[in-house]
């Protein structure tokens, strides 16, 4: 198991109980693949640098969470046909890059 961080930016047109409806989505995925969610921030609605699928603005959410390499790819799977994200980046934590 490994820690990970993903930031994911869900379209700022949804409302707060959708956006917490798609969060629930991506911690279930971590939770049935054995992983735990250590933090998760909300960053709130911020101006995108760029226009992304016509939004200039986005809902930003960090989540910290240990999981297996399995899961990441299930994660990035699922949230490539999302239509309500409109960006995500996984990244291993800085103290597991050591090994």
């Amino acid at each position: 198991m490994r820690d990970y961080e993903i930031m994911v930016v869900f379209d700022a047109s949804l409302d707060e109980e959708a956006i917490e409806k798609e969060y629930h989505k991506i911690t279930s995925i971590i939770e049935k693949g054995k992983g735990t969610v250590s933090d998760s921030v909300k960053w709130g609605n911020r101006k995108l640098a760029y226009p992304i699928k016509h939004q200039e603005n986005g809902y930003y959410y960090i989540i910290n969470f240990n999981a297996d390499e399995k899961i990441i790819n299930e994660i990035d799977r699922v949230n490539k046909i999302n239509d309500n994200i409109l960006r995500h980046l996984i990244v291993k934590k800085e103290n597991d890059l050591k090994e």
